[in-house]
Protein backbone atom coordinates (compact mmCIF):
# COMPACT_ATOMS: atom_id res chain seq x y z
CA UNK A 1 0.00 0.00 0.00
CA UNK A 2 1.55 3.41 -1.06
CA UNK A 3 1.94 6.33 1.07
CA UNK A 4 -1.32 8.67 -0.04
CA UNK A 5 -1.67 12.35 1.04
CA UNK A 6 -4.82 11.57 2.75
CA UNK A 7 -2.25 9.06 4.78
CA UNK A 8 -0.36 12.33 5.57
CA UNK A 9 -3.07 14.56 6.71
CA UNK A 10 -5.12 12.07 9.00
CA UNK A 11 -3.99 12.23 12.93
CA UNK A 12 -3.63 8.89 13.94
CA UNK A 13 -2.57 8.42 17.35
CA UNK A 14 0.24 7.62 16.95
CA UNK A 15 0.73 10.54 15.13
CA UNK A 16 -0.56 12.95 17.53
CA UNK A 17 1.77 11.34 20.59
CA UNK A 18 4.45 12.13 18.47
CA UNK A 19 3.13 15.73 17.91
CA UNK A 20 2.93 15.91 21.79
CA UNK A 21 6.33 14.92 22.07
CA UNK A 22 7.69 17.32 19.39
CA UNK A 23 5.91 20.04 21.11
CA UNK A 24 7.29 18.96 24.78
CA UNK A 25 10.61 18.86 23.26
CA UNK A 26 10.87 22.12 21.80
CA UNK A 27 10.28 23.73 24.79
CA UNK A 28 13.28 22.02 26.56
CA UNK A 29 16.32 24.36 26.75
CA UNK A 30 19.49 23.84 24.81
CA UNK A 31 21.53 21.41 26.43
CA UNK A 32 24.12 23.92 27.68
CA UNK A 33 21.52 25.92 29.47
CA UNK A 34 19.97 23.03 30.92
CA UNK A 35 23.19 21.66 32.89
CA UNK A 36 23.49 25.45 33.93
CA UNK A 37 20.03 25.71 35.55
CA UNK A 38 20.37 21.87 36.72
CA UNK A 39 24.02 22.98 38.34
CA UNK A 40 22.56 25.92 39.95
CA UNK A 41 19.37 23.62 41.14
CA UNK A 42 22.12 20.99 42.58
CA UNK A 43 24.12 24.36 44.45
CA UNK A 44 20.50 25.76 46.12
CA UNK A 45 19.22 21.83 47.45
CA UNK A 46 22.19 21.35 49.07
CA UNK A 47 22.13 24.58 50.71
CA UNK A 48 18.88 23.35 51.57
CA UNK A 49 19.68 19.71 52.35
CA UNK A 50 23.23 21.19 54.34
CA UNK A 51 21.47 23.24 56.44
CA UNK A 52 18.87 20.97 57.45
CA UNK A 53 21.92 18.41 58.77
CA UNK A 54 20.74 15.77 55.85
CA UNK A 55 23.26 12.81 55.90
CA UNK A 56 23.63 9.89 54.41
CA UNK A 57 24.63 6.54 55.73
CA UNK A 58 26.62 3.98 53.86
CA UNK A 59 28.12 0.63 54.50
CA UNK A 60 31.24 0.80 53.14
CA UNK A 61 32.05 -2.87 55.23
CA UNK A 62 33.18 -1.71 58.36
CA UNK A 63 32.12 -2.27 61.68
CA UNK A 64 30.03 1.07 61.61
CA UNK A 65 27.81 3.00 58.61
CA UNK A 66 30.30 5.62 57.26
CA UNK A 67 28.29 9.02 56.99
CA UNK A 68 28.49 11.23 54.21
CA UNK A 69 26.77 14.58 55.61
CA UNK A 70 25.33 17.07 52.86
CA UNK A 71 27.63 19.63 52.00
CA UNK A 72 26.34 23.44 51.31
CA UNK A 73 28.25 24.40 48.47
CA UNK A 74 26.84 27.34 48.76
CA UNK A 75 27.69 28.54 52.53
CA UNK A 76 30.48 30.35 54.30
CA UNK A 77 31.28 26.79 56.90
CA UNK A 78 34.60 24.68 55.57
CA UNK A 79 33.43 21.96 53.36
CA UNK A 80 34.77 18.70 53.55
CA UNK A 81 34.36 16.82 50.62
CA UNK A 82 34.66 13.24 51.12
CA UNK A 83 35.70 10.30 48.53
CA UNK A 84 36.18 6.54 48.29
CA UNK A 85 39.61 5.57 47.75
CA UNK A 86 40.91 1.98 47.13
CA UNK A 87 39.50 -0.53 49.52
CA UNK A 88 37.25 1.33 51.05
CA UNK A 89 39.16 4.19 52.54
CA UNK A 90 37.53 7.05 52.69
CA UNK A 91 39.51 10.41 51.24
CA UNK A 92 38.41 14.16 52.18
CA UNK A 93 39.16 17.37 50.46
CA UNK A 94 38.72 20.43 52.36
CA UNK A 95 37.55 23.72 50.81
CA UNK A 96 37.45 27.22 53.54
CA UNK A 97 34.27 27.98 51.83
CA UNK A 98 31.60 27.61 49.21
CA UNK A 99 32.99 30.55 47.05
CA UNK A 100 36.41 29.03 47.35
CA UNK A 101 35.18 25.64 46.19
CA UNK A 102 33.28 26.86 43.11
CA UNK A 103 36.44 29.04 42.01
CA UNK A 104 38.99 26.35 42.73
CA UNK A 105 37.28 23.13 41.13
CA UNK A 106 35.68 24.65 38.08
CA UNK A 107 39.19 24.31 36.29
CA UNK A 108 39.89 20.62 37.37
CA UNK A 109 36.18 19.58 37.28
CA UNK A 110 36.52 20.23 33.39
CA UNK A 111 40.65 18.95 32.82
CA UNK A 112 39.63 15.75 34.77
CA UNK A 113 37.02 14.78 32.61
CA UNK A 114 39.74 11.76 31.30
CA UNK A 115 37.98 10.98 28.13
CA UNK A 116 38.23 14.71 26.62
CA UNK A 117 41.68 13.80 24.88
CA UNK A 118 40.48 10.45 23.50
CA UNK A 119 37.91 12.51 21.65
CA UNK A 120 39.68 15.19 20.46
CA UNK A 121 42.66 12.84 19.46
CA UNK A 122 40.69 10.28 17.00
CA UNK A 123 38.35 13.16 15.48
CA UNK A 124 41.22 14.30 14.25
CA UNK A 125 42.10 11.67 12.09
CA UNK A 126 38.61 11.36 11.03
CA UNK A 127 38.39 15.02 10.38
CA UNK A 128 41.75 13.62 7.64
CA UNK A 129 39.36 10.93 6.71
CA UNK A 130 36.35 13.01 5.99
CA UNK A 131 37.51 15.96 4.35
CA UNK A 132 40.03 14.28 1.93
CA UNK A 133 36.85 12.64 0.28
CA UNK A 134 37.82 9.29 1.41
CA UNK A 135 34.55 8.55 3.32
CA UNK A 136 32.29 9.68 1.12
CA UNK A 137 34.09 7.69 -2.16
CA UNK A 138 34.24 4.77 0.40
CA UNK A 139 30.64 4.03 1.11
CA UNK A 140 29.42 5.43 -2.65
CA UNK A 141 32.17 2.56 -4.25
CA UNK A 142 31.03 -0.44 -1.43
CA UNK A 143 26.73 -0.02 -2.27
CA UNK A 144 27.79 0.30 -6.05
CA UNK A 145 29.94 -2.93 -5.53
CA UNK A 146 27.49 -5.25 -3.90
CA UNK A 147 24.47 -7.72 -4.69
CA UNK A 148 21.17 -6.56 -5.15
CA UNK A 149 20.09 -9.21 -2.43
CA UNK A 150 22.47 -7.97 0.16
CA UNK A 151 22.25 -4.32 -0.22
CA UNK A 152 20.03 -3.71 2.58
CA UNK A 153 22.45 -5.33 4.95
CA UNK A 154 25.69 -3.72 3.29
CA UNK A 155 23.74 -0.10 3.79
CA UNK A 156 22.93 -0.64 7.43
CA UNK A 157 26.15 -2.24 8.25
CA UNK A 158 27.66 0.70 6.25
CA UNK A 159 25.30 3.32 8.43
CA UNK A 160 26.21 1.70 11.71
CA UNK A 161 30.32 1.92 11.04
CA UNK A 162 29.68 5.63 9.69
CA UNK A 163 28.48 6.85 12.94
CA UNK A 164 32.14 6.71 14.24
CA UNK A 165 32.80 10.20 11.87
CA UNK A 166 30.40 12.47 13.20
CA UNK A 167 27.36 13.20 10.53
CA UNK A 168 28.87 11.83 7.62
CA UNK A 169 25.88 8.56 7.64
CA UNK A 170 23.60 11.23 7.85
CA UNK A 171 24.82 14.05 5.02
CA UNK A 172 26.51 11.00 2.61
CA UNK A 173 25.04 7.54 2.79
CA UNK A 174 21.16 8.23 3.66
CA UNK A 175 20.47 10.22 0.16
CA UNK A 176 23.31 7.38 -1.33
CA UNK A 177 21.05 4.30 -0.17
CA UNK A 178 17.78 6.35 -1.61
CA UNK A 179 19.60 6.75 -4.51
CA UNK A 180 20.49 3.28 -5.02
CA UNK A 181 17.51 1.75 -4.44
CA UNK A 182 15.84 4.20 -6.70
CA UNK A 183 18.42 2.79 -9.52
CA UNK A 184 17.74 -0.70 -8.75
CA UNK A 185 14.21 -0.24 -9.40
CA UNK A 186 13.67 -0.73 -5.61
CA UNK A 187 11.70 1.44 -3.30
CA UNK A 188 14.24 4.71 -2.71
CA UNK A 189 12.03 4.90 1.11
CA UNK A 190 13.24 1.89 1.79
CA UNK A 191 17.02 2.85 0.74
CA UNK A 192 16.29 6.14 2.79
CA UNK A 193 14.96 3.82 5.58
CA UNK A 194 18.01 1.14 5.54
CA UNK A 195 20.43 4.29 5.97
CA UNK A 196 18.58 6.17 8.47
CA UNK A 197 18.36 2.46 10.57
CA UNK A 198 22.37 1.85 10.41
CA UNK A 199 23.17 5.44 10.90
CA UNK A 200 20.69 6.60 14.12
CA UNK A 201 18.98 3.30 15.10
CA UNK A 202 22.61 1.50 15.39
CA UNK A 203 24.17 4.29 16.58
CA UNK A 204 26.13 2.78 19.24
CA UNK A 205 27.41 -0.87 17.31
CA UNK A 206 30.63 -0.26 15.95
CA UNK A 207 33.31 -2.55 15.21
CA UNK A 208 35.87 -0.09 16.01
CA UNK A 209 35.54 2.21 19.40
CA UNK A 210 33.81 4.95 18.47
CA UNK A 211 33.49 8.32 19.91
CA UNK A 212 30.89 7.30 21.53
CA UNK A 213 32.61 5.29 23.75
CA UNK A 214 34.46 8.39 24.51
CA UNK A 215 31.68 10.61 25.29
CA UNK A 216 29.70 8.48 27.59
CA UNK A 217 33.21 7.45 29.70
CA UNK A 218 33.60 10.72 31.96
CA UNK A 219 30.03 10.22 33.24
CA UNK A 220 30.18 6.62 34.15
CA UNK A 221 32.82 6.87 35.64
CA UNK A 222 32.36 9.72 38.12
CA UNK A 223 28.98 7.67 38.65
CA UNK A 224 30.84 4.98 39.36
CA UNK A 225 32.87 6.30 42.22
CA UNK A 226 29.34 6.48 44.02
CA UNK A 227 28.50 2.90 43.45
CA UNK A 228 32.03 1.67 44.50
CA UNK A 229 31.21 3.67 47.88
CA UNK A 230 27.87 1.52 47.72
CA UNK A 231 28.95 -2.01 46.36
CA UNK A 232 32.15 -1.89 48.45
CA UNK A 233 33.89 -2.69 45.05
CA UNK A 234 36.64 -0.09 43.33
CA UNK A 235 36.02 -0.52 39.40
CA UNK A 236 35.15 2.93 38.35
CA UNK A 237 39.23 2.91 37.61
CA UNK A 238 39.14 0.39 35.76
CA UNK A 239 36.61 1.44 33.02
CA UNK A 240 38.16 2.19 29.60
CA UNK A 241 36.89 3.32 26.17
CA UNK A 242 36.81 -0.14 25.39
CA UNK A 243 34.84 -1.62 28.30
CA UNK A 244 31.55 -1.99 25.78
CA UNK A 245 33.91 -3.03 22.80
CA UNK A 246 33.07 -6.64 22.24
CA UNK A 247 29.48 -6.26 22.60
CA UNK A 248 29.17 -3.44 20.40
CA UNK A 249 31.03 -5.73 17.82
CA UNK A 250 28.44 -8.61 17.95
CA UNK A 251 25.63 -6.11 18.08
CA UNK A 252 27.01 -4.68 14.35
CA UNK A 253 25.65 -8.38 12.87
CA UNK A 254 22.50 -8.05 15.35
CA UNK A 255 21.48 -4.50 13.96
CA UNK A 256 22.01 -5.99 10.36
CA UNK A 257 19.99 -8.79 11.02
CA UNK A 258 17.29 -7.57 12.66
CA UNK A 259 16.88 -4.26 9.52
CA UNK A 260 17.17 -6.14 6.81
CA UNK A 261 14.48 -8.65 8.19
CA UNK A 262 11.73 -5.59 8.73
CA UNK A 263 13.05 -3.40 5.85
CA UNK A 264 12.69 -6.34 3.38
CA UNK A 265 10.01 -8.36 4.91
CA UNK A 266 7.37 -5.26 6.13
CA UNK A 267 8.51 -1.79 5.58
CA UNK A 268 9.41 -1.95 1.49
CA UNK A 269 6.39 -4.63 0.59
CA UNK A 270 4.03 -1.55 2.68
CA UNK A 271 6.02 0.93 0.76
CA UNK A 272 4.57 -0.82 -2.31
CA UNK A 273 5.50 -0.06 -5.82
CA UNK A 274 7.29 3.52 -6.78
CA UNK A 275 6.40 5.16 -9.79
CA UNK A 276 9.79 7.04 -10.93
CA UNK A 277 7.71 9.77 -12.40
CA UNK A 278 7.50 11.34 -8.63
CA UNK A 279 11.30 11.69 -8.71
CA UNK A 280 13.19 14.91 -8.54
CA UNK A 281 16.88 13.94 -8.28
CA UNK A 282 19.22 15.27 -9.75
CA UNK A 283 21.98 13.30 -11.39
CA UNK A 284 24.59 11.31 -9.38
CA UNK A 285 28.44 12.54 -8.97
CA UNK A 286 30.64 10.26 -10.87
CA UNK A 287 34.33 9.89 -9.19
CA UNK A 288 36.64 10.94 -11.47
CA UNK A 289 39.09 8.46 -12.95
CA UNK A 290 42.00 10.24 -10.69
CA UNK A 291 39.74 9.15 -7.22
CA UNK A 292 38.88 6.03 -8.49
CA UNK A 293 42.71 5.46 -8.71
CA UNK A 294 43.63 7.21 -5.46
CA UNK A 295 40.49 4.74 -3.61
CA UNK A 296 42.00 2.06 -4.96
CA UNK A 297 45.71 2.82 -3.97
CA UNK A 298 44.59 4.16 -0.36
CA UNK A 299 42.82 0.45 0.09
CA UNK A 300 46.11 -1.27 -0.18
CA UNK A 301 48.24 1.07 1.96
CA UNK A 302 45.28 1.25 4.69
CA UNK A 303 45.72 -3.02 4.14
CA UNK A 304 49.55 -2.72 4.98
CA UNK A 305 49.29 -0.69 7.43
CA UNK A 306 46.65 -3.01 9.71
CA UNK A 307 48.62 -6.00 8.56
CA UNK A 308 51.77 -4.39 10.44
CA UNK A 309 49.53 -3.43 13.46
CA UNK A 310 48.19 -7.24 13.24
CA UNK A 311 51.91 -8.51 13.26
CA UNK A 312 53.12 -6.10 15.79
CA UNK A 313 50.28 -6.82 18.09
CA UNK A 314 49.82 -11.54 17.93
CA UNK A 315 51.58 -13.44 19.80
CA UNK A 316 54.20 -15.41 17.74
CA UNK A 317 55.22 -18.08 19.52
CA UNK A 318 54.05 -20.86 22.18
CA UNK A 319 55.61 -18.51 25.19
CA UNK A 320 52.83 -16.04 24.26
CA UNK A 321 55.71 -13.43 23.03
CA UNK A 322 54.93 -10.40 21.05
CA UNK A 323 57.80 -8.03 19.00
CA UNK A 324 57.24 -4.64 20.82
CA UNK A 325 56.50 -5.64 24.23
CA UNK A 326 58.02 -9.27 25.34
CA UNK A 327 56.70 -11.77 27.58
CA UNK A 328 53.06 -11.54 28.08
CA UNK A 329 52.96 -14.57 30.33
CA UNK A 330 54.29 -12.20 32.95
CA UNK A 331 52.90 -8.97 34.55
CA UNK A 332 55.85 -6.18 33.17
CA UNK A 333 54.69 -2.65 33.61
CA UNK A 334 55.10 -0.44 30.42
CA UNK A 335 56.40 2.60 31.95
CA UNK A 336 57.23 3.80 35.68
CA UNK A 337 57.39 7.43 37.07
CA UNK A 338 59.58 8.14 40.10
CA UNK A 339 62.46 6.24 41.64
CA UNK A 340 60.56 5.49 44.91
CA UNK A 341 56.54 5.03 45.05
CA UNK A 342 56.86 3.99 41.45
CA UNK A 343 53.98 4.56 39.47
CA UNK A 344 53.24 2.08 36.78
CA UNK A 345 50.88 3.76 33.88
CA UNK A 346 50.09 0.22 32.73
CA UNK A 347 50.61 -3.42 32.88
CA UNK A 348 50.45 -6.55 30.97
CA UNK A 349 49.02 -9.25 32.70
CA UNK A 350 48.67 -12.65 31.70
CA UNK A 351 46.72 -13.53 29.11
CA UNK A 352 46.73 -11.66 25.11
CA UNK A 353 43.46 -9.49 26.05
CA UNK A 354 45.29 -7.83 28.94
CA UNK A 355 47.97 -6.44 26.81
CA UNK A 356 49.08 -2.96 25.73
CA UNK A 357 47.06 -3.65 22.64
CA UNK A 358 43.47 -3.63 24.42
CA UNK A 359 44.06 -0.72 26.88
CA UNK A 360 41.56 2.20 25.83
CA UNK A 361 44.55 4.35 24.91
CA UNK A 362 46.35 2.41 23.16
CA UNK A 363 43.34 1.27 20.54
CA UNK A 364 42.51 4.85 20.08
CA UNK A 365 46.17 5.81 19.13
CA UNK A 366 45.91 2.68 16.52
CA UNK A 367 42.95 3.68 15.16
CA UNK A 368 44.26 7.21 14.96
CA UNK A 369 46.69 5.74 12.54
CA UNK A 370 44.05 4.09 10.51
CA UNK A 371 42.83 6.26 9.84
CA UNK A 372 45.57 9.60 9.84
CA UNK A 373 46.97 7.67 6.99
CA UNK A 374 44.01 6.54 4.85
CA UNK A 375 42.97 9.88 4.77
CA UNK A 376 46.32 11.37 4.48
CA UNK A 377 47.31 9.00 1.13
CA UNK A 378 43.80 9.41 0.18
CA UNK A 379 44.25 13.44 0.11
CA UNK A 380 47.37 13.71 -1.80
CA UNK A 381 46.74 11.09 -4.15
CA UNK A 382 43.67 12.11 -5.05
CA UNK A 383 44.68 15.72 -5.49
CA UNK A 384 42.40 17.16 -2.64
CA UNK A 385 45.64 17.86 -0.75
CA UNK A 386 48.25 19.39 -2.98
CA UNK A 387 50.53 20.34 -0.18
CA UNK A 388 51.40 19.63 3.34
CA UNK A 389 49.97 22.71 4.78
CA UNK A 390 46.45 21.65 3.32
CA UNK A 391 45.83 18.84 5.86
CA UNK A 392 45.90 21.83 8.65
CA UNK A 393 42.34 23.30 7.66
CA UNK A 394 40.60 19.40 7.62
CA UNK A 395 41.69 18.96 10.95
CA UNK A 396 41.04 22.67 12.26
CA UNK A 397 37.45 21.19 10.50
CA UNK A 398 37.33 18.41 13.07
CA UNK A 399 38.12 20.43 15.42
CA UNK A 400 35.37 23.14 15.13
CA UNK A 401 33.33 20.50 14.80
CA UNK A 402 33.44 19.61 18.09
CA UNK A 403 33.53 22.89 19.56
CA UNK A 404 29.52 22.34 20.58
CA UNK A 405 30.69 19.28 22.64
CA UNK A 406 33.35 20.88 24.60
CA UNK A 407 31.01 23.88 25.80
CA UNK A 408 28.43 21.39 26.77
CA UNK A 409 31.33 19.04 28.60
CA UNK A 410 32.31 21.73 30.29
CA UNK A 411 29.15 22.78 32.37
CA UNK A 412 28.25 18.83 32.44
CA UNK A 413 31.54 18.68 34.31
CA UNK A 414 30.40 21.35 37.32
CA UNK A 415 27.37 19.78 37.64
CA UNK A 416 28.69 16.12 37.95
CA UNK A 417 31.18 17.66 40.59
CA UNK A 418 28.57 19.53 42.36
CA UNK A 419 26.21 16.33 42.55
CA UNK A 420 29.14 14.28 43.99
CA UNK A 421 30.46 16.79 46.46
CA UNK A 422 27.59 17.78 47.89
CA UNK A 423 27.12 13.91 48.20
CA UNK A 424 23.59 14.24 46.98
CA UNK A 425 24.54 11.55 44.87
CA UNK A 426 25.52 9.29 47.37
CA UNK A 427 22.23 10.17 49.14
CA UNK A 428 19.64 9.70 46.18
CA UNK A 429 21.74 6.39 45.42
CA UNK A 430 21.85 5.28 48.93
CA UNK A 431 17.94 5.56 49.38
CA UNK A 432 17.22 3.74 45.64
CA UNK A 433 20.28 1.05 46.91
CA UNK A 434 18.29 0.21 50.08
CA UNK A 435 15.34 -0.71 47.45
CA UNK A 436 17.16 -2.65 45.40
CA UNK A 437 18.50 -4.59 48.37
CA UNK A 438 15.50 -5.96 48.63
CA UNK A 439 15.40 -8.08 45.33
CA UNK A 440 17.66 -11.37 46.45
CA UNK A 441 21.06 -10.90 44.39
CA UNK A 442 20.74 -14.46 43.19
CA UNK A 443 17.15 -14.24 41.58
CA UNK A 444 18.81 -13.92 38.52
CA UNK A 445 14.78 -13.27 36.58
CA UNK A 446 14.64 -9.93 38.74
CA UNK A 447 18.24 -8.67 37.25
CA UNK A 448 16.99 -9.43 34.11
CA UNK A 449 13.65 -7.24 35.13
CA UNK A 450 15.58 -4.41 36.11
CA UNK A 451 18.06 -4.95 32.70
CA UNK A 452 14.96 -4.74 30.34
CA UNK A 453 13.34 -1.43 32.79
CA UNK A 454 16.22 -0.17 32.59
CA UNK A 455 16.49 -0.17 28.76
CA UNK A 456 13.41 0.22 27.99
CA UNK A 457 13.39 3.78 30.32
CA UNK A 458 16.03 5.00 28.29
CA UNK A 459 14.11 4.53 24.85
CA UNK A 460 11.53 6.43 26.35
CA UNK A 461 13.34 9.18 27.45
CA UNK A 462 14.91 9.25 24.57
CA UNK A 463 11.92 10.68 22.74
CA UNK A 464 11.89 13.81 24.85
CA UNK A 465 15.51 15.03 25.01
CA UNK A 466 17.88 14.66 22.51
CA UNK A 467 22.18 14.31 22.87
CA UNK A 468 23.30 10.80 24.12
CA UNK A 469 26.18 12.38 25.97
CA UNK A 470 23.89 14.96 27.99
CA UNK A 471 21.19 12.27 29.11
CA UNK A 472 23.47 10.18 30.38
CA UNK A 473 24.90 12.83 32.41
CA UNK A 474 21.65 12.74 33.90
CA UNK A 475 21.08 9.34 34.40
CA UNK A 476 24.62 8.10 35.44
CA UNK A 477 24.87 9.75 38.40
CA UNK A 478 21.29 7.80 39.71
CA UNK A 479 21.04 4.91 37.97
CA UNK A 480 24.96 3.42 37.59
CA UNK A 481 25.18 3.39 41.71
CA UNK A 482 21.80 1.58 42.62
CA UNK A 483 22.26 -0.90 39.25
CA UNK A 484 25.54 -1.66 40.68
CA UNK A 485 24.25 -2.36 44.40
CA UNK A 486 22.47 -4.70 42.44
CA UNK A 487 25.09 -6.48 40.84
CA UNK A 488 25.66 -5.14 37.52
CA UNK A 489 28.71 -3.70 36.41
CA UNK A 490 28.99 0.06 35.46
CA UNK A 491 30.04 -1.28 32.35
CA UNK A 492 27.08 -3.42 31.52
CA UNK A 493 24.66 -0.54 33.00
CA UNK A 494 26.30 1.95 30.03
CA UNK A 495 25.80 -0.46 27.61
CA UNK A 496 22.49 -0.93 28.75
CA UNK A 497 21.71 2.76 28.14
CA UNK A 498 23.41 2.78 24.77
CA UNK A 499 20.86 -0.19 23.74
CA UNK A 500 17.77 1.90 25.10
CA UNK A 501 19.56 5.59 23.50
CA UNK A 502 20.04 4.44 19.94
CA UNK A 503 16.86 2.09 19.60
CA UNK A 504 14.54 5.21 19.62
CA UNK A 505 16.53 7.56 17.77
CA UNK A 506 14.89 7.22 13.92
CA UNK A 507 11.26 7.72 15.55
CA UNK A 508 12.34 10.60 18.02
CA UNK A 509 11.05 13.84 17.22
CA UNK A 510 13.79 15.77 18.22
CA UNK A 511 16.44 13.77 16.27
CA UNK A 512 18.39 16.97 15.06
CA UNK A 513 18.29 15.25 11.35
CA UNK A 514 14.72 14.53 11.49
CA UNK A 515 14.40 17.79 9.08
CA UNK A 516 17.24 16.75 6.73
CA UNK A 517 16.00 13.41 6.13
CA UNK A 518 12.56 14.31 5.07
CA UNK A 519 14.02 16.70 2.66
CA UNK A 520 15.83 13.73 0.92
CA UNK A 521 12.24 11.94 1.08
CA UNK A 522 10.65 14.81 -0.31
CA UNK A 523 12.81 14.36 -3.61
CA UNK A 524 11.12 11.18 -4.15
CA UNK A 525 7.72 12.32 -3.52
CA UNK A 526 6.92 15.76 -2.97
CA UNK A 527 4.38 15.56 0.06
CA UNK A 528 6.66 13.32 2.16
CA UNK A 529 6.57 14.44 5.64
CA UNK A 530 7.58 13.52 9.00
CA UNK A 531 4.56 11.37 9.71
CA UNK A 532 5.27 9.57 6.76
CA UNK A 533 8.73 9.23 8.06
CA UNK A 534 7.92 7.98 11.73
CA UNK A 535 5.61 5.26 10.50
CA UNK A 536 7.97 3.99 8.44
CA UNK A 537 10.57 3.75 11.02
CA UNK A 538 8.37 2.70 13.99
CA UNK A 539 8.42 -0.96 12.87
CA UNK A 540 12.03 -0.84 12.50
CA UNK A 541 12.66 0.90 16.09
CA UNK A 542 10.44 -1.08 17.54
CA UNK A 543 12.66 -4.32 16.58
CA UNK A 544 15.86 -3.19 17.35
CA UNK A 545 14.76 -1.72 21.40
CA UNK A 546 13.25 -5.79 21.40
CA UNK A 547 15.25 -7.65 19.56
CA UNK A 548 18.51 -5.78 20.73
CA UNK A 549 17.28 -5.63 24.54
CA UNK A 550 16.95 -9.94 24.00
CA UNK A 551 20.43 -10.18 22.57
CA UNK A 552 21.83 -8.59 25.65
CA UNK A 553 20.05 -10.81 27.91
CA UNK A 554 21.34 -13.74 26.64
CA UNK A 555 24.97 -12.64 26.30
CA UNK A 556 24.46 -11.90 30.14
CA UNK A 557 22.88 -14.61 30.93
CA UNK A 558 26.19 -16.16 29.09
CA UNK A 559 28.24 -14.41 30.98
CA UNK A 560 30.47 -13.45 27.96
CA UNK A 561 32.32 -10.33 28.91
CA UNK A 562 31.14 -6.99 27.01
CA UNK A 563 34.84 -5.64 26.86
CA UNK A 564 38.20 -6.12 27.67
CA UNK A 565 38.29 -6.86 31.37
CA UNK A 566 34.37 -6.21 31.53
CA UNK A 567 31.85 -7.76 31.83
CA UNK A 568 27.77 -7.42 32.69
CA UNK A 569 27.46 -8.41 35.97
CA UNK A 570 30.25 -7.29 39.56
Amino acid sequence: MDISIKDVKKKSKLQSFMDGIEKFGNKLPHPVLMFIYIGIAVLVLSAILGTLGVTAKVDLGGAALTEFPINNLLGQSPIEVLKVGAGGAVLSETYSNGLSYLLATAISNFMDMKAIGSILIIMLAIGLMEQSGYLSIAMKSIVKATPMKLVTPVVIFLGVMSNMASDAGYVVLIPLAALMYYTLGRHPFAGLAAGFAGVSGGFSANLFVSSTDALLLPFTQAAAETGDALAGTSLAGGLSVTSNWFFMMASTAVIMILGTIVIDKFVEPRLGKYDKKEATIEPEHNETEKEIKAYKFTNKIMLLVMGLIVITALPIDKNNVIPLVGDLSTTVPLASIGAEGTLALSEVGGSFLDSIFFKGDIIMMIMFVVFAVSGLVYGFKSGKFAKVVDIVPAMVKAMADMAPILVILFFVAQFLQYFNDSHLGVYIASIGAEVVKMINPDNMFMSMVLMVAFIFLTAFINLFMGGASSKWGLLAPVFVPILMVAGFSPAGVQLMYRIGDSATNVISPLMSYLGVIVIFGQKYKKDFGVGNLMSMMMPISMAFLIGWTIFAIIWALAGFPIGPGATFFI
